[in-house]
């Protein structure tokens, strides 16, 4: 097999060999365990592309003990989806109009391209809502179910809210993270994102357009 076809095979073996699961990495990057999942079996059809994809890789060999530099160039020199030759041809382009370039590779012109500006924070709007969607609901779960439990022991025992929240709070994520190993509001999202794939995905429209 060539190396191409075992990198991600490679990467879920010094997982497993270290006795980290996908859901740790998960929990640790706040990137869906379905996207690694992805990794280790070279398929990044649901991935962004360039330096979003490459610092997915980054944070990924990261959470498993590897050596980041090492991985992402691997990544880069197997996969066009981290190709990093684009990167190098704006660096010259800017150099050439007298432009600078940001080492994550986006144009910063002096008189304001537009047009690359709001392409460059369209790539950064995907990556971070792969990034904080699903925090953002697990948040809002377990937000949810502490301020109601909340409520309910305020009123049953004549208290406070505010010092009652606090302590079902505390009670709440301890609890829950003895029991679970993680929040409800995490469960939550994982199970949503088995079911419902396209609500935690970022597409790549031009891929699309292609």
């Amino acid at each position: 097999m060539s190396d191409r076809e075992t990198f991600g095979p490679r990467l879920r073996a010094e997982r497993e060999r270290r006795g980290i699961s996908l859901e740790t990495i998960a929990s640790v990057t706040k990137v869906g365990a379905d996207l690694w999942d992805g990794l280790e079996h070279n398929d990044f059809s649901r991935w962004p592309t360039g330096i979003f994809a490459r610092a997915f890789v980054r944070d990924y060999a990261k959470a498993v003990g590897l050596d980041a530099d090492e991985v992402v160039d691997e990544f880069c020199r197997l996969f066009a989806i981290g190709d990093r030759r684009g990167e190098r041809l704006l660096r010259a382009q800017g150099a050439l109009i007298g432009h600078h370039t940001n080492l994550d590779g986006s144009m910063v012109p002096n008189g304001g391209d537009r047009r690359a500006i709001a392409r460059v924070k369209q790539e950064q709007a995907r990556a971070r809502r792969i990034r904080l969607a699903p925090r953002a609901v697990a948040a809002s779960v377990d937000t949810g179910a502490a301020m109601f439990v909340a409520t309910g022991v305020a009123v049953a025992l004549n208290t406070g809210f505010w010092t009652t929240a606090a302590a079902v709070g505390l009670a709440y994520y301890g609890i829950s993270t003895i029991v679970l190993g993680t929040t409800p509001g995490t469960k939550a999202v994982d199970a949503l994102r088995h079911r419902m794939p396209a609500l935690f995905t970022v597409h790549d429209r031009r891929r699309a357009h292609a």
